[in-house]
């Protein structure tokens, strides 16, 4: 068993090794502390792969489990009062898929209010929130490299807040391309019309009137 993890850590240094430029320029954070960080949570990655349509967390359940994708997308949102479903953000190759709100609750043992699913199958590793936490206060350097990633996602929610914000579905949609370059064709119109806050079929009205433009 030893010898198992020994391979799946190696194999998550590695897999954090191709991503690594991408995720230093994202972090704002140098070779030194990244390196660092890898190695202090390399033994608590545990391998996950899910299919299309399956729930990484489900709404109500209590939020303990970080998953960081190396494949796939994933999307986080809730369900409204009206029953619903509306996006709050998707995550790919090299990102965090997780509602960070949910997870600072995890504390008080609060259950879950957003869902995590896979929009096409998804791989990556797991890391248990807890285990993260005693971590954290073990290694310094884990502190460092997490306030850059929350900072990342505080700056990311504002301009989400840009975009739902905006006056006009155009607007949001351009606001959407800038924000996730390249997503666009790997998720179903129903999805991007959730994150729009319109509906499919105004959604086809626009992608047709810029089909006519063009």
């Amino acid at each position: 068993m030893d010898e198992y993890w020994g391979v799946m850590n190696q194999h998550f240094l590695k897999l954090r090794q191709n991503f690594k430029a991408d995720m230093m320029a994202r972090y704002a954070v140098d070779e030194q502390l990244f390196d660092e960080t890898s190695r202090c949570i390399a033994h608590l990655a545990v391998p996950f792969a899910v299919r299309r349509g399956e729930l990484l967390q489900r709404v109500g359940q209590a939020s303990r489990e970080v998953f960081w994708l190396t494949g796939g997308v994933a999307r986080v949102g809730y369900v409204s009062e009206g029953g619903n479903e509306v996006t709050m953000r998707f995550a790919t190759e090299s990102h965090i898929a997780n509602a960070y709100e949910d997870l600072l609750e995890f504390r008080g043992e609060l259950p879950a209010r957003s869902f995590i699913v896979a929009e096409t199958s998804v791989q990556g590793f797991r890391f248990d929130w807890e285990q993260m936490s005693m971590a954290r206060s073990q290694h310094p350097v884990l502190t460092a490299y997490m306030t850059r990633v929350l900072e990342f996602a505080v700056c990311s929610q504002a301009r989400r807040f840009i975009t739902h914000t905006a006056s006009s579905a155009e607007e949001r949609l351009a606001n959407f391309r800038n924000e996730y370059p390249n997503l666009e064709r790997r998720i179903s119109q129903k999805v991007l019309a959730s994150y729009l806050q319109i509906t499919p079929a105004y959604l086809s009205q626009l992608m047709r009137r810029e089909q006519e433009a063009a």
